[in-house]
């Protein structure tokens, strides 16, 4: 019977994610390793998608923690659905859950409803933290004068694109879209 390991991070900055996982798993004795970053939110995920292939009726798929899984009740539901019917049992170490027994079960599809929540909860926030704050995201705005003045001396000819920006603290890539901006305004007109 095979004992099949899954870690996910959400990004390539989470090294350290992985070896928390990695050494927590290591006490269950995995015969298989599949190691992946990217969004629990996605539905097709590659390794997942191999550590699900290879198990057969009666393997086990471990997982650190619920939310490495996925993020979505639907998407984690529909997981130990494909599980269940392929008799392929379910371990969640730090929640300690083993869906090999009915409490198993029922404490995974509860714990499934709450990742959704909590998940939902984060996105609450973040738009209304976004929309109380004068930045939305993206990058900043840039007045009126800057414009004027980016343009005068760009112009003048007697400053670099770099040097431009070092002066005004704006990015260069700012001063070339002000400068592609004012030349189609003229092209029009």
């Amino acid at each position: 019977m095979k004992k099949v390991a899954y870690i996910r991070t959400s990004t390539g900055k989470q090294t350290l994610g992985i070896e928390v996982q990695k050494e927590a798993l290591k006490a269950y004795h995995p015969t298989h390793w599949f190691i992946e970053q990217v969004s629990g939110r996605k539905e097709n995920r590659e390794q997942l998608n191999k550590a699900l292939d290879i198990l057969e009726e009666g393997d086990t798929l471990i997982v650190y923690k619920l939310d490495r899984l996925g993020r979505s009740t639907k998407q984690l539901v529909n997981l130990i659905s494909q599980l269940e019917e392929r008799k392929i049992h379910l371990n969640i170490i730090t929640e300690g859950i083993d869906t090999a027994t009915a409490t198993g079960k029922l404490i995974f599809t509860i714990l499934s409803a709450v990742a959704e929540m909590e998940a939902s909860l984060i996105s609450e926030r973040t738009k209304q933290a976004l929309a109380m704050s004068e930045n939305k995201g993206g990058r900043p705005r840039l007045n009126h004068l800057t414009k004027v003045k980016v343009l005068e001396m760009h112009q003048k000819q007697a400053f670099t694109v770099n040097e431009i920006a070092l002066k005004l603290d704006i990015s260069e890539s700012s001063i070339y879209r002000i400068l592609r901006t004012h030349q189609q305004k003229n092209n029009k007109g």
